[in-house]
This record gives C-alpha cells, sequence and structure tokens, in this order.
C-alpha cells in the first residue's frame, strides 16, 4: 500500500511537468531567454541604481550652484566724522559688502565629484545587468536539465516499478526468496524518493526565478508567446 500511495504521488505530478515542458516546446527557446533577461533587468534591483543616479543628478546640479548659497552681502553703518586742525574728514556713513569665496569659485572638486559618482553607479548598473542575465539564463537552463531529468526517472520508476511487481507476485508464489524481495522493494523506494528529490529541487530552483523576474515561469513563458504572435 506504501508503494501504490508514493507512486500515485509522483504520477500526479508528472503531467504538471509534462505540460511546462509543452508549453515551452510551443514558444521559441530564444524568445523565452529574451523574455527572463528583460524581466530580471527591470526588476527592483536595476530600478534601485536608476533612482540613486537621480539622486546623484540632484547633487550635480546643487553642487553647481554651491557658490550662488555662499555669497554674503554685509552693511555696516558709520557714524563718526573726525576732524583735524584745518581739515574735517567726514566717512561714508554706510558700507556695503559681497564676499565671494574664491576657493569655491575656482575649485571644481565637488561638481567633478559628482560627475564621477554618476559614473560609478552608471558601471554600477551595466554590471548589475550583466550578472542578472548570467544568473537567470543559468537558472532556466537548470530548470531545463531538472524537467529532463524528471522525465527520465519517471521512466525508470517504471520500468523499476514493474520489476518489482514481478518479484513481489513471484514471492507470493514462493517463487523468489525474502532477499530478492527486500532488495526490488528498497530499488523501487530509492528511485521514488531521487524522483521527489529532483521535483523538490526543481520547484525550490523555479521559485528562485520567480524571485528574480518577478511573475511565474509559465507567465513568463505566456508572455514570451504573446511578443510572438505579436
Amino acid at each position: 500500500m506504501k508503494f501504490l500511495l508514493l507512486s500515485l504521488l509522483f504520477i500526479l505530478t508528472v503531467p504538471a511537468f509534462s505540460q511546462s515542458t509543452k508549453d515551452n516546446a510551443s514558444v521559441p527557446d530564444s524568445l523565452i531567454r529574451k523574455k527572463l533577461v528583460e524581466l530580471a533587468t527591470s526588476g527592483p534591483s536595476s530600478k534601485l541604481i536608476e533612482h540613486q543616479n537621480k539622486i546623484l543628478e540632484y547633487q550635480l546640479k546643487a553642487a553647481k550652484n554651491t557658490w550662488l548659497n555662499l555669497l554674503t552681502l554685509s552693511l555696516n553703518y558709520n557714524d563718526l566724522t573726525l576732524s583735524g586742525q584745518n581739515t574735517t574728514y567726514v566717512y561714508p556713513k554706510y558700507f556695503f559688502g559681497l564676499n565671494i569665496p574664491l576657493g569655491t569659485l575656482l575649485s571644481r572638486t565637488q561638481v567633478k565629484s559628482a560627475k564621477e559618482q554618476i559614473k560609478v553607479k552608471e558601471n554600477e548598473k551595466e554590471t548589475l545587468v550583466r550578472k542578472l542575465k548570467v544568473d537567470i539564463l543559468s537558472m532556466y537552463l537548470q530548470l531545463q536539465n531538472y524537467n529532463e531529468r524528471i522525465l527520465l526517472q519517471t521512466n525508470v520508476i517504471d520500468d523499476i516499478e514493474n520489476l518489482f511487481l514481478k518479484v513481489k507476485e513471484d514471492f507470493k508464489n514462493d517463487a523468489v526468496s525474502i532477499e530478492a524481495y527486500t532488495t526490488a522493494q528498497k530499488h523501487y523506494t530509492d528511485e521514488l524518493i531521487k524522483g521527489k528529490q529532483l521535483e523538490l529541487d526543481r520547484d525550490i530552483l523555479k521559485l528562485q526565478i520567480e524571485a528574480v523576474i518577478g511573475v511565474t515561469v509559465e507567465e513568463a513563458i505566456q508572455q514570451a508567446g504573446a511578443s510572438m504572435r505579436k
């Protein structure tokens, strides 16, 4: 009964894998890869750098206008009048002054620094895009590999199950030993476990891909197919 349940669980999961493979086959692989890269490189990580670039652009604009903020206007009032023997010295009562920090006008350090920071962020974005492209395509290749291995494992399980059922029947008829029965039983169980582990690894990888692209793999394939039909 235990083996029957395990077999049933595995068989029920196979149609989903087969359907996914068929869906992939109906859309050119090149379009699926292109859509995955497009979704991955337009995600939050890429947008974060774009927002950081905007901030740096504002900082650059502020750096260019810094000297205007440092200009100071002064006004002094003088109520003194000095008298000598023959001459009376009258000084202006009001003094106006404009202070301009020459260092600010002559130095472009802040502006240059802001420009370099923008270039750094642009390089960071390009590096991120390239990494995301490699990562998402690598995971997609692994996903394809898991699907193929699961289909192969399904065939193996079918063969092992047939052998096990034959040994089981022979054991009931006292045609084989308990050792032969136990060995066949263990072999069958091991192959079922291998199949379930492949499914688990595949599903975890699928979740990782979807965390990067922001949609399910099936939705990405549908979008790729829709772009093909346009």
